[in-house]
This record gives C-alpha cells, structure tokens and sequence, in this order.
C-alpha cells in the first residue's frame, strides 16, 4: 500500500509537534505542516508554525519519530508582496527536510505572477526543493485546473508541480476526464478529502474548513487516485474546524487515516 502523509490541519491540536509525533503513533512516515502561516482578518496567525528557533528540536523530533515533512505551507503568491520576504520560512523548511514548499496564486497580473512565481522556484531550487502549485477557487490567479496546468507550461521551471486537492478540483468545476488528459508527470501530489456534491462554487470556504472523511461523500475518490501516478505524494487533508469547543481532534485524524488507508487498499 503507498504511504500517505497527514497534514497538519486534519489534526490541528498541539501544532507541527504533536503532529509528528501523531503521525508516528499512528503509524505514519510523512506529514504536511507549515512553516510560515495565513492571518486571520485581525492579523493573527492562522495555524501554529514550526518556529525558527525550535529548529534543531524539531530536526531531532522528525529524526526520533523516523517522520519526514512531504509539503511545507505557506507561500503564495500575492499582490503588492515579494516572495523573497519567505526565504527564512523556506530555508526553515528545507533545513528540516521538506520536499516541497505550497503556493496559491492570488496575484492576477500575468507578468507579476511569472516574476514572482518563477523567483519562488528559483529559491526553492537552490534548496533542493519542488514548489506545489496549488489551484483553488479562492487564488483568482490560478482557481482551475486548465489554469495550473497553462500556468505550468507557460513557466517552464523543471521544480513546478501541480497539486491535486480533491475539493479544489470538484468546486472549481474539473472532471476526472480533465485530469486523465493531463500528463501524470506534471503533478506532484494530491490531497484527499470527500464532500457531499459536485456543485461548482466560487465562495465554498466553510466546506473548506470542514471536510468529509473520505469515502462518505460524493467524491471519486478511488479513481481519482488511480490517476495518479507512484511518484504522487498522498495527503490526508480533512479539517474540521466548525465544533472545536468540544471536538476530538484525534479520534477524528484516526478516522481520516483508517479511510484514506481503505482507498488504497
């Protein structure tokens, strides 16, 4: 069966290093944290980041748990933002291992996005890492598959790969038959998840935050996978952050991984 990474998201509690040492327990090798994160409309950080200072700790905590970081978020491509102002959380990223670093591309002039987004790989290249392109009804610069994969010609950059979100590819209108005309080698990854319907949105950023476990929903899920090929890296991406009051964050993780384990069974 192919490993699958867990991200930090579908077991928010206790940030990056209860994830890891989560991810162990649950007899995960891979995971997806950030290093650099959102703001909140107040200006507050939206997820708990792996701290510079706590570097070498968590160097020794991936090391101890035999865990490695397949994606490190967060680094779009935004409007009036130079993405070199990242080269401290990337650098975290890679001293730590991770194989990628994320991007959403919120810019829309076309030029900045290939001056920004071409500087993003060049700085991941020179530490040996892939740029995941994700596309998402919410980045109107890149919100569709067509779109991540003209973008993705159009730059050329041998470390750009695209991203496969499940609930990204359904609520920006793509099909399965959209994907299978996509040459394989070009996606880096995919990220599972399962919601109610195929509906099309343009503002689905509740269900976003509040997913399915895979295999009660709508979605495809086992031939979306079956497109992809082994080099795809799996991620178990299933928030839910609508009753945190007084929900398990860890029974609900465990649930997420023993569906996404039946899939690829």
């Amino acid at each position: 069966m192919r490993d699958v990474a867990l991200h930090q998201i579908t077991m928010a509690k206790g940030g990056p290093t209860e994830l890891v040492r989560f991810a162990a327990k649950a007899d995960l090798k891979k995971v997806c944290l950030f290093t650099a994160t959102p703001l909140t409309a107040d200006g507050k950080p939206m997820f708990a980041i792996v701290e510079p200072s706590g570097k070498t700790e968590f160097q020794s905590l991936l090391a101890d748990h035999n865990v490695s970081i397949i994606n490190a978020e967060y680094f779009p491509v935004m409007p009036e933002t130079d993405v070199t102002g990242y080269a401290a959380a990337l650098e975290l990223a890679a001293a730590l291992g991770a194989k990628r670093a994320v991007t959403h591309i919120h810019e829309v002039d076309p030029t900045r996005i290939a001056d920004q987004l071409g500087t993003l790989c060049a700085m991941a290249s020179d530490l040996g890492m892939e740029i995941g392109l994700e596309f998402t009804g919410f980045a109107k610069g890149c919100d569709s598959l067509e779109k991540a994969v003209k973008l993705h010609q159009a730059m050329n950059q041998p470390n750009l790969k695209i991203a496969i979100d499940a609930l990204h590819l359904f609520r920006t209108g793509g099909t399965l038959d959209q994907l299978k005309a996509v040459d394989p080698q070009i996606i880096g990854y995919a990220q599972i998840c399962d919601g109610p319907h195929f509906r099309k949105s343009v503002n689905y950023v509740e269900e976003a935050m509040n997913r399915m476990i895979p295999g009660e929903g709508m979605f495809p899920l086992r031939a979306l996978i079956d497109l992809m090929g082994d080099h795809v890296d799996l991620d178990i991406e299933v928030p839910h952050f609508a009753s945190a009051s007084h929900f398990d964050s860890e029974k609900w993780a465990l649930e997420a991984i023993a569906a996404s384990k039946m899939l690829l069974e």
